[in-house]
Formats: structure tokens, C-alpha cells, sequence
């Protein structure tokens, strides 16, 4: 009998009896005698269904009393046992082997589970407890009995939120690591073998078809063996040698299930044929965009803002413990601990670590902090002259609290000079010494105290100190006193620092405080600074029809306060984004054109806002239809860019991409061309090699070659824009979609 016909019966057998026979048939495909001996073992085991539990149960098996029958799987029966072990009653999970799979290879796995669960010691793996074999000689092994859920389950009924669900899952992937640790791949990770107590504690279950890597160099396992084809990996699927990335990829789709309340690729008909290359033609989407809010049991308000949460960093971190490649896969399970850990931490994900920029981004979003550089003594004196510009914008008070905020600053400077300290200090060494000082300082002035704080929070966020930074917010919202400008001001410096570590919900809280707080002290301009930021941070968050009514009003409180042309064209530039991104087209295209005159009024010092608006205004006359307007727009674009930057300018890659687009639309084909050859020149300087963005220009380089005639190169540049959306966090569908048809008009066959 072919040995994989009871690898086929173990798959079947986690399928509700009606559909084993047909599973069976699509797996062995045309193999005719495979299938026979199929389904031969399956009509076996279903005879042999219940004779257990009706005439083969024994009373007792070693010290154990068999209570309750548990269950059954592909391997054998589950019951519930117990036993006196010095005077204390123990209770255990008794396995035996099915006796429609008796026989050498069966046995031998099951002796192999025993074995590896008797060296794996670990808080979150099942131990075992006693082993033996019965008078017929088939083996048995009893393990901890784990009165829990399967983790899908728990998170649901629990309505566990995303976090809390990485934290959880992170006991998971100790248990995974401490198993390879001990050279013991698993191979079957999947929700039903992860249970979770009442007490939140995990136990990984059912090391049925582990593999020892004792004999395997570099870690390796191979040849074939029972799975569920669902949550196994691509070479486990093929039958090709195993790693321990090949554990962590069925990390991946446990991971993604718990975080999207699906499978990745659920749509897939998973039989043991042709799955690997299925898995390689199909481009997986972004997790974020496949949430499954009923599995999820989430609200429908809950929707956007766990989206929000998981778009990002957890899109990169699943994507990449999911390649179909091993070489881009974590791995480690360890590797993949570390990501998940720093992302609750709210640091960077070495899944983005080819994104040239993102380490900055995710500290200063959106240009909002100044980049501190240069020696200790003059970084100290950039951070002095920081913060008594700060103290100069902010203070209402008399002359002698400011000459206080003096003194204080220019001790921090004589403390980092080395010619006064007798020593080079860093930049953090110079801070966190003025830290300690600040008490002595600023006793009983709360208020100074506070402002001083929020300044050294900013130069901590300079340093990417955040939990330093953190501190000193928090230290400045408890002493500033209440119903005060500076605790207003405390209160919008700790949520800017939480929307930069990622922690949108804390980020709003604190701004809509700190609004309240400056509505009820009059200040009109803290007003509309503060609604500005929360315009912006519904649009990172994806939720732009809530950024339209602040971004409003931000708008007409500059018109009212008359503020300077380069402040009011940003802020309608931010409104121009939210009506765009709302589907408020018309509307956007006269905000963008409001934007736009003053931005150009206040040149040369909005020149790189004028470009970026000009792209933009541009993006919203394409999603109009008015192409011709849209080149022209995206031609400004590009000028203004090159006038404030020069020709060599990464950042023309995108505008350049955009009004090749348009010009093919508009049958230029030509000057489209020179277009997107000028935008790839830039390419690799402009984006990351994960980054959609490179996507983009790829898509329109490929279909720019296919209205020219020009097959090979739109075959080249369409698999270039598909291998970036395969990596990328932001796999958009509709660019994936443009990408495969362009591969499809070039496959045709070219009419005679």
C-alpha cells in the first residue's frame, strides 16, 4: 500500500465524515491506485468507528481510570483520565492510537510524539505525564489535561482586542521556539492544538507528526508526512525539506486567522496537487484589508479602528511570516517574537527595515518635531535654544519666571560644555542630567515646571528616547496646574507622542482633552492647531469623513486669525485630502485650488508644500476624468519640484509616474514614455525595495510599454510591480489586479 494513503486518510479525518471521500479524490488526482488504497483505509476506519467507545474501552490503563471519551483525530482517541498520585487526584489527557491505523509506520509516529514530548519542558506546551502500551500492544500516552479553548475560539467569545490577542499569541510563539530549541519541529501548529485556560495561560498541544532535526544539519526535516493542509507551509506541502521557518509560516496563518478572522488564501481548495504553485501564482492582499468582522465579533464602529491598528507594521510582520519564500521568511520563531514585541512597544519592525525613511517616520510623523545633530555641547545649546523660543511663544507671565527659565537653561549648556564639565557628554547625557535638576529648579512654579518638561520631551523624541519622553509628559500633565494653558499644552505634546508611537487611541483622547481644555480657556489659536492635528490623524488612521469637520474648522479659524499664507494653505491642503479621500471630489478640487493660490503667494518657503499639493490636486482631477487638466497638473508638480530641489530629485518619481499615466491616457505615447523612463531612473533612490509606491511606477511603466506594442518590456515591468505588491504591507488589490491584466494581454497571441 503507498504510504501517502494514510497521509491522505489523516487529512480526511479532520473533515466531516460527507466530505472525506471527495477530499480524498481531488487529493490523489489522476492517481487511480493511490485513491484505491484511500479509500480502502477510510472504509476501514469507518467500520471501525465506535468500537472503541462501545466494546474497547478499558476500565483502566496503567494507574490511569479512563473517565470520558474527549475526541478523536487523524491519530487516535482523546479520554479524559484520572489517577491518585500521593494522595492527590491528577488529571490527564490519554491518547491512544486509532485501531483502523494500527500498524508499523502509525506506531512509530505515535512513539515519536511520546518521545519528543518527553524532552520539551515548557510552560506553554502540554507536558507529559506517564506513557506504556496496552495488553494489545498499542501505545498510549498520557499528557496534561488542559480544560481551555482553542485560541481562535477563546479570542472570540472573549471579544479579545488586537493587542491583547499578540500578547497571547506571543506565549504561542515562546512554545514554538522552545520546541525548536530542543531540535523538535512541529509541524501541525493550527488554533485547534493551541488551547487557552480561564487563567489566559496557553498550552500547544499534539506533536502527532513532530520531526526530531537531531540527525538534519541546519535545522532541516524531511520527506513527506501527515498535515493540515490549511495551515502548512508551502514546502511542507510539496513534500520538500523543512525548516524552522516552515513551523513559523503556519505561525503566520494562525496569526493572520486570530488578527483577520480568516485564512489568507481561504478561498483555495487545499488537496495535496499543485497547492505550492497555486501558492506562488496568487498575491496575497493585505491582512488589513480582509478583516472578517463577524468571526472577529467586532462591531461595525469597531471595524475602521481595529483596520487602523492593523494596517502597517502588522501588515508587514504577517506578509513577511507568510512568504512563499523561505529566504524571505522569518526565520525563526523567535525572529518573529521580536517583531510582534517591539510593534506593542510601538518600535521599529525589522519586517520594514528596507523602507529607507520608516525609522524616522514612525518618531517624527509628518515633519511635526525638529531633528536635533552635531556635539553634545551643541545639541545642548540647540535644545536650550528650543526651548527658550518655546518659553518666549508660550510664557504670559512676569520677567522673573522667565529669567528662572534662563538660569535653568543655561546650566544644561555649561553642564554639556567640556571645558565647564571636564567631559565630552551625549547629547542624552546632558537631558537626563537636566532632568534631575528640574525640582530644584522650578520649586513651586508648577506651571514653569511643566513647560520645561514638555521641552525636554521633545528633545528626548529627538533621540528616539520615547519612554523618556513619556515620562516627562506625564510628569507634566500631573504638575501643571488644572485648567491651565501649560496642561492643555502638556496634553497635546503627550498625544502627539503617542500618535508617533502608534497608540491612536490614546492620541485622540489626549487631543480632544487638550481641545476642550484650550476651548475653555479662549485660546482660539491653540483651537485650531489642536483640530488640525486630530484632521490628521483621522486621515492616518483611515477615517477621513471624521477629518472633514475638524479640518473645516481649522480652516476657518486661520481665515479668522489671519494667519500666515503658509499656514492656511496647509491646513486646507489637509481639508483638500480629507474631501478627496471621502469621495467628496468637486469639493476637494476647489479646496486643493484655495491651497494651491496660497501656498504659491508664500513661496519660496512653502515651495515644497506647493509641489506636493499640486500632485495632489492633480490625483483628485484624475479621479474626475479630466485628464488633460490632471497632466497639467502634475507638470506644475514636477517643475515646482525641480525648482526647489533640483533635477535630481528622488522624490520626482512619483509625479513624473503620475503625468506619464495621463499622457498615455491621452494617447501622448511618446512623451509618456521619456516620462516613466526619467521616473525608474529614480525608482531605487525614491522608494523602498516593499514600498507601493515603487509598485506604482512599475504598473505604469508596464502599461505605458503595452499601448506602445513594446510586449517585452510591459511583461518585465508588470512582474517588477507584482514582486513589490508580493512584499509590500499595502498589497492593493486594484494595482495587483492592473499588474495581472497587462501579464494577460501580453501572453495573447499577437494577431497574424
Amino acid at each position: 500500500m503507498d504510504p501517502r494513503a494514510l497521509q491522505m486518510l489523516e487529512q480526511a479525518l479532520d473533515r466531516p465524515a460527507v466530505q472525506r471521500a471527495d477530499f480524498l479524490r481531488d487529493a490523489a488526482g489522476s492517481d487511480t491506485v493511490l485513491l484505491g488504497d484511500a479509500l480502502a483505509l477510510l472504509q476501514a476506519h469507518g467500520a471501525s468507528e465506535g468500537l472503541l467507545e462501545s466494546r474497547d474501552v478499558p476500565q483502566a490503563l496503567g494507574n490511569w481510570q479512563i473517565c470520558e471519551r474527549l475526541g478523536a483525530g487523524g491519530m487516535g482517541e482523546v479520554y479524559r483520565v484520572e489517577r491518585w498520585l500521593e494522595g492527590t487526584r491528577q488529571q490527564g489527557a490519554l491518547k491512544r492510537i486509532a485501531p483502523s491505523l494500527i500498524g508499523p509506520e502509525a506506531i512509530a509516529r505515535f512513539d515519536a510524539e511520546r518521545n519528543f514530548l518527553a524532552r520539551l519542558v515548557h510552560p506553554h506546551i502540554a507536558r507529559v505525564l506517564d506513557a506504556g502500551r496496552d495488553a494489545a500492544a498499542r501505545p498510549w500516552v498520557v499528557m496534561e489535561y488542559v480544560d481551555g479553548s482553542p485560541i481562535d475560539v477563546y479570542c472570540r467569545t472573549r471579544q479579545v482586542d488586537l493587542a491583547q490577542r499578540v500578547s497571547l499569541f506571543l506565549q504561542v510563539v515562546d512554545a514554538v521556539e522552545a520546541a525548536h530549541r530542543a531540535l523538535v519541529l512541529h509541524r501541525d501548529l493550527k488554533p485547534a492544538n493551541i488551547l487557552v485556560g480561564d487563567d489566559g495561560h496557553v498550552r500547544l498541544l499534539d506533536f502527532g507528526i513532530a520531526r526530531a532535526l537531531d540527525h538534519n544539519p541546519g535545522l532541516t526535516a524531511t520527506g513527506p508526512g501527515p498535515l493540515t493542509p490549511q495551515y502548512a507551509s508551502p514546502e511542507q506541502l510539496a513534500g520538500q525539506p523543512l525548516t524552522t521557518a516552515s513551523d513559523v509560516y503556519s505561525l503566520g496563518l494562525v496569526l493572520h486567522q486570530l488578527l483577520t478572522g480568516q485564512l489568507p488564501q481561504a478561498h483555495l481548495q487545499f488537496n495535496a496537487i499543485g497547492i505550492d504553485a497555486e501558492l506562488r501564482r496568487t498575491t496575497q492582499s493585505r491582512p488589513s484589508a480582509r478583516l472578517d468582522p463577524d468571526a472577529l465579533a467586532l462591531a461595525p464602529r469597531q471595524v475602521a479602528q481595529w483596520r487602523a491598528r492593523l494596517n502597517g507594521d502588522l501588515d508587514r510582520v504577517l506578509l513577511k511570516a507568510l512568504a512563499v519564500d523561505v529566504d524571505r521568511r522569518y526565520p525563526t520563531a523567535a525572529a518573529l517574537g521580536a517583531d510582534l514585541q517591539h510593534w506593542l512597544a510601538s518600535r521599529p519592525v525589522s519586517a520594514r527595515q528596507g523602507d529607507r525613511g520608516y525609522r524616522l517616520r514612525l518618531f517624527l510623523r509628518r515633519h511635526r518635531l525638529a531633528v536635533a545633530a552635531g556635539s553634545a555641547a551643541l545639541l545642548a545649546l540647540t535644545m536650550g535654544l528650543a526651548l527658550a523660543a518655546h518659553q518666549a511663544l508660550l510664557a504670559r507671565a512676569e520677567a522673573q519666571r522667565n529669567q528662572r527659565s534662563n538660569a535653568f537653561l543655561l546650566t544644561m549648556i555649561a553642564d554639556a560644555n567640556p571645558i565647564v564639565s571636564g567631559r565630552e557628554l551625549s547629547l542624552k547625557d546632558a537631558i537626563d542630567q537636566a532632568a534631575e535638576r528640574i525640582p530644584e529648579h522650578f520649586a513651586d512654579q508648577p506651571e514653569e515646571e511643566a513647560r520645561i518638561r514638555i521641552g525636554m520631551a521633545h528633545a528626548y523624541t529627538n533621540l528616539m528616547q520615547l519612554d523618556a519622553a513619556q515620562t516627562q509628559l506625564l510628569r507634566a500633565v500631573d504638575v501643571a496646574p488644572a485648567h491651565s494653558q501649560s496642561r492643555a499644552d502638556a496634553l497635546r505634546a503627550r498625544g502627539m507622542l503617542s500618535w508617533t508611537r502608534g497608540r491612536t487611541e490614546r492620541a485622540a483622547a489626549d487631543l480632544l482633552a487638550a481641545l476642550a481644555q484650550f476651548q475653555t480657556l479662549g485660546l482660539t489659536r491653540e483651537v485650531g492647531i489642536v483640530e488640525n492635528d486630530l484632521a490628521q490623524l483621522m486621515l492616518d488612521i483611515g477615517r477621513p469623513k471624521e477629518a472633514v469637520p475638524y479640518a473645516e474648522r481649522t480652516v476657518a479659524s486661520a481665515r479668522r486669525l489671519r494667519l500666515p499664507a503658509t499656514s492656511l494653505g496647509a491646513r486646507l491642503d489637509t481639508l483638500g485630502g480629507a474631501l478627496h479621500l471621502s469621495g467628496q471630489f468637486e469639493a476637494a478640487d476647489r479646496t486643493y485650488r484655495q491651497a494651491i493660490a496660497q501656498l504659491q503667494s508664500a513661496l519660496p518657503r512653502s515651495a515644497i508644500n506647493h509641489a506636493t499639493a499640486l500632485n495632489n490636486h492633480g490625483l483628485v482631477l484624475r479621479d474626475l476624468g479630466r485628464y488633460a487638466e490632471a497632466l497639467a497638473r502634475f507638470e506644475e508638480a514636477i517643475a515646482a519640484r525641480r525648482a526647489a530641489l533640483g533635477a535630481d530629485d528622488p522624490g520626482l518619481a512619483g509625479p513624473l509616474a503620475n503625468a506619464a499615466s495621463m499622457q498615455a491616457q491621452l494617447g501622448r505615447l511618446d512623451e509618456a514614455r521619456a516620462a516613466i523612463d526619467q521616473a525608474l531612473k529614480f525608482v531605487e533612490l525614491a522608494y523602498a525595495p516593499d514600498y507601493v509606491g515603487r509598485a506604482r511606477v512599475h504598473l505604469v511603466a508596464a502599461e505605458v510599454a503595452l499601448a506602445r506594442g513594446d510586449r517585452t518590456t510591459a511583461k518585465a515591468q508588470s512582474e517588477a510591480a507584482l514582486a513589490v505588491y508580493a512584499r509590500s504591507d499595502a498589497g492593493e488589490d486594484s494595482g495587483v489586479a492592473r499588474a495581472r491584466a497587462v501579464l494577460n494581454q501580453v501572453s495573447e497571441r499577437t494577431p497574424d
